[in-house]
């Protein structure tokens, strides 16, 4: 119903406030509040009621099931009044007939007493004429019984029928009879007298058999009809039974269930009943309920808090002054009074003045309430309170302006696309009147872009759970492309749920995707040289290998170039003098490369040089004719990086290693083809250095197999698998006994003893030549101090032990050595430390460390002299005692005289420093011989004996001194 025009307002508006006064017409009103709610939410209940009708049909049904048991039962009770009249009828009958056989037999008997002498003749007609008279008013009875009877039953048995009919003649002769016998009366006739008499009662006899027959007839036909009944009564009864059952079942039962079923329904729209009065109590949105006048009836708890002021100052009020009084615009005012009176809802954002003179946003919603009947029954009305989301959106608009963000709106419908200032700015249009839509927006969308943004924007229209943000390329004003961060969401759905209008902001990530691009660069750049980093290389080799698979007359090769003793120079020189190197090398190889190999740089993958760390870099040569081509690139490498390096006041020289991987031999993955040209550069330093190899695949099993013993190795150590020998060393000129050099064997439990050859490189590849060395140190002091035979003739003898690398940069080496000298009592003139000529002539670190343990007073020994480059310039700054001429001289100078004259030169160098010297590999006694001519001091080798466990030793050197003894008293 249209809500009527308010009462005119006063002119100055005061707020209903807690302590206002209630006008009475209001509290009169309020209490009628709770009848007025109810027929408010008479609609509410309308499916409730309309269970009326259910329930009316149940109640039809069983009033129907009522009323037909009550017919049967008045049926039942008919047929038995019947019954019992008909039975009550057929006992008269045969009472009557008896009593009307008895007269007869009376009758007879007066009739032959009429005619015996003596007796009174008057007073026995008297007689007979009474009894004929009761006779006949009995027959006349007995008839008007058979007559009624025959009434109730419409028919009389067929044998019923013929009796009384029988009888019936009988009766009249009978009578006739008995008036001839009375006609008699004073007659002196007695022959006429005995004829009449004798034919009565012949007749008398007659009529009493008919009369007999006619009550054995009735009874029969009694017991007949109790037969019937009792039959009747029973089929009644199961008739009565199953139309009890077929109601029960077709009628009670399913009424039944539709009661039950009706209950439940009942109870769950009585919950949700009682549910929703709760929502609409506890709802934090106001509620109000109007009647069909117009009348406020009742508000929840929500309205008291928005509006300021109890139920009592809104129950009883007009809906429209309610509003009015709220402070509503006019505007509003208008709009709503203009809806309501359309009888439509309506839904709007108003500002309203609550009681304590505060303004508040709320969305008014005005519904009216319609019954079954479609009639208007009352308005709802429900306000949620905007206030704070207003000021929320308030300063989210602040923010987003502050942010410099871009703001848009899309109306799904419709296509029309709103976009603020910013927006506009950053698309290059600010300034400019656009009537953008959905369509000019995707063509400015950057192709590749524009699929996966419209697929977003479809996944979150199907469901708005899923994000719909991405960075995307757009078509700036200007032209060019720009980056933007776009993020949105479905803000209104329509009540069917399709979505109505979607709302986000973009940002402008121009600088950010600059940035990440130059990241990316810089992720897959080498800092320090500026070529592609390892990531590339292998990104290229996959694309090689992808290209070899599908083309298979393609070809390409992998260099992996490591730079020898590129460490020593880091060491001695400083790093910074380390990483210029790295970078002429890197200026090297762009420079020695020809356009056909040429290096290229990282976002070209057809053909990338690549530093992947330390002094290690790979080339992919790509597209070449074949293996040759490769090894071609490699020499002309060589030759470039082999070159010095000015740097600083220093030059460098450095070679370079070699490995190369070609397409014939190539892994089909990119890290398996960087570790076989890893193992063929590792095979090119083992070979001598400064050199390239190609890979085969029987370098990967050696390694494999290396892999394997390195393995075995680390065990050994813990097994107990690894024991030290000892080879003796001899004075060349007496032959005496002088000292041991301690030397590491293995003893595999399946491979058996393994040569110091293949597990020692081992070792020194793994880092366990460390550890290792450390182990022959402890246990040859330990198993030396135990030795029997400390001296042979007065003669020192030493115990020799090798240093490693590893060992030697072990920076607590010399407090271990002075620690194994103490704990196993012996003294450092029986130390003697065993280095490698390289090791001490170029690393600073080394050579200081040897300084440290010449200063405990053990001896060094010059190990391989001869075969360094710098051995002679450096022999004067080493503190070492001996110097041990290689076996590969020893066992060529007798037919080389080169080896013969360096073996010599070396021995007198030796001796004007003041060393002793040692020749290692003696094998034969000319060997022998020549070292003590040549001036060498001491030797060892097969000669004198293999290298031996310590109880060989021990006997060894027993027996030597036998021989030697018993060599002395020949000469004596």
């Amino acid at each position: 119903m249209p809500i009527e025009p308010a009462e005119k307002a006063p002119s100055v508006y005061q707020p209903l406030g807690a302590d206002a006064p209630v006008p009475k017409r209001q509290q009169r009103v309020a209490n009628r509040g709770r009848a007025a709610r109810k027929s408010i939410l008479q609609p509410l209940t309308s499916r409730v009621q309309g269970a009326s009708s259910p329930h009316r049909t149940v109640r039809l049904a069983m009033y129907g099931v009522l009323v037909v048991i009550a017919m049967l039962l008045w049926a039942q009770a008919w047929r038995s009044d019947h019954a019992e009249a008909v039975r009550q009828a057929d006992a008269e009958i045969i009472q009557v007939a008896t009593e009307q056989g008895a007269l007869m037999a009376h009758m007879g008997t007066l009739a032959m007493t009429r005619m015996a002498p003596g007796l009174d003749a008057g007073e026995q007609y008297r007689a007979l004429a009474e009894v004929l008279a009761q006779a006949q008013s009995k027959a006349w009875r007995l008839e008007a019984l058979l007559r009624a009877q025959a009434d109730m039953e419409n028919q009389a048995p067929e044998a019923v029928a013929q009796s009384v009919h029988a009888w019936k003649q009988n009766r009249e002769r009978l009578w006739a009879r008995a008036q001839a016998v009375l006609a008699q009366r004073g007659v002196e006739d007695t022959a006429a007298l005995l004829d009449a008499s004798q034919t009565f009662l012949r007749d008398l006899g007659v009529t009493q058999q008919t009369n007999q027959s006619l009550v054995h007839a009735v009874q029969r036909a009694a017991n007949q009809r109790s037969e019937a009944a009792q039959r009747r009564i029973r089929i009644q009864v199961g008739g009565a039974m199953v139309l009890l059952l077929v109601l029960a079942f077709a009628v009670v039962e399913p009424t039944a269930a539709r009661v039950r079923t009706q209950h439940r329904a009942l109870s769950r729209q009585a919950l949700r009943l009682k549910r929703l009065a709760l929502v609409a109590e506890r709802s934090s949105n106001a509620v109000l309920l109007a009647d069909a006048n117009r009348t406020v009836v009742w508000v929840n708890e929500a309205f008291v808090q928005l509006m300021g002021y109890g139920p009592e100052h809104a129950v009883g009020r007009r809906l429209s002054n309610l509003l009015q009084a709220s402070s509503v615009e006019p505007q509003d005012f208008a709009v709503f009074v203009a809806a309501a009176r359309q009888g439509r809802g309506l839904k709007q954002e108003v500002k309203i003045l609550a009681a304590n003179d505060a303004r508040r946003w709320a969305l008014v919603d005005l519904q009216p309430i319609l019954d079954d009947a479609g009639m208007q029954s009352g308005w709802v009305l429900i306000a949620s309170d905007l206030t704070e989301a207003r000021a929320q959106q308030q300063m989210l608009a602040l923010a987003v302006e502050g942010a410099g963000l871009g703001t848009w709106q899309w109306d799904i419908q419709t296509g029309r696309l709103q976009c603020n200032a910013r927006m506009l700015e950053v698309l290059g249009y600010q300034g400019r009147e656009l009537q953008m839509t959905s369509a000019f927006w995707n063509e400015r969308i950057h192709p590749d872009d524009l699929g996966a943004w419209i697929d977003s924007a479809n996944a979150h229209l199907a469901n708005a759970a899923l994000p719909h943000r991405m960075s995307i390329r757009v078509r700036h004003g200007s032209g060019r492309w720009v980056w933007l961060m776009l993020a949105g969401k479905v803000v209104d759905w329509s009540q069917d749920g399709r979505p109505l209008h979607m709302a986000g902001v973009a940002m402008d990530v121009q600088a950010q995707k600059a940035m990440e691009q130059q990241l990316r660069m810089a992720a897959r750049t080498d800092v320090l040289t500026q070529l592609p980093n390892r990531s590339v290389v292998l990104d290229s080799i996959r694309a090689a290998i992808l290209r070899r698979h599908a083309h298979p007359g393609y070809h390409f090769a992998v260099l992996f170039l490591d730079f020898d003793r590129f460490k020593q120079v880091n060491d001695t020189l400083g790093h910074a003098v380390g990483d210029e190197l790295l970078r002429q090398i890197a200026q090297r190889l762009q420079d020695g490369l020809r356009p056909g190999d040429s290096l290229i740089h990282s976002s070209d993958f057809s053909h990338v040089a690549a530093r992947i760390g330390g002094d290690e870099f790979v080339i992919l040569l790509d597209d070449i004719r074949g293996d040759l081509d490769a090894e071609v690139v490699a020499g002309r490498l060589l030759d470039v990086l082999a070159m010095p390096y000015a740097i600083g006041p220093h030059r460098v020289s450095s070679t370079v290693s070699i490995g190369i991987v070609t397409s014939a031999h190539a892994a089909d993955d990119a890290d398996s083809v960087l570790r076989d040209a890893d193992i063929a550069m590792y095979e090119a330093k083992h070979t001598g250095r400064a050199r390239y190899v190609m890979f085969e695949p029987s370098m990967r099993q050696q390694v494999n197999a290396s892999a394997s013993l390195e393995n075995d190795l680390r065990q050994a150590l813990h097994n107990q698998e690894l024991f030290v020998v000892y080879q003796p060393l001899v004075d060349l000129r007496s032959g005496a006994f002088t000292g041991v050099e301690a030397l590491l064997r293995w003893r595999h439990p399946v491979r058996g003893l393994v040569s110091p050859v293949e597990f020692i490189p081992v070792a020194e590849e793994c880092g366990l030549i460390g550890a290792l060395g450390q182990f022959v140190l402890q246990t040859a002091c330990c198993a030396f101090a135990a030795m029997p035979v400390a001296n042979e003739g007065g003669a020192e003898v030493t115990l020799a032990v090798n240093l490693s690398r590893a060992q030697l940069r072990q920076p607590g080496l010399v407090d271990e050595i002075r620690d194994a000298m103490r704990a196993n009592g012996l003294v450092p003139q029986q130390l003697l430390l065993e280095v490698t000529e390289s090791l001490a002539a170029q690393d600073a670190v080394v050579l200081a460390t040897l300084h440290g343990i010449r200063a405990l007073g053990v001896r060094l020994s010059l190990d391989d002299f001869g075969t360094g480059y710098s051995s002679l310039s450096c022999l004067h700054e080493l503190p070492v005692s001996f110097v041990k001429v290689d076996r590969s001289f020893v066992s060529q100078a007798q037919t080389s005289d080169y080896h013969r004259v360096l073996i010599e030169a070396t021995i007198r160098m030796a001796q004007t420093l003041g060393l002793g010297t040692v020749a290692e590999g003696i094998e034969t006694t000319a060997q022998a011989q020549l070292m003590a001519q040549l001036g060498c001091d001491k030797g060892q080798g097969y000669l004198y004996s293999k290298p031996l466990e310590m109880p060989d030793l021990v006997a060894w050197v027993q027996a030597r001194a036998v021989i030697r003894a018993a060599s002395v008293a020949s000469k004596m």
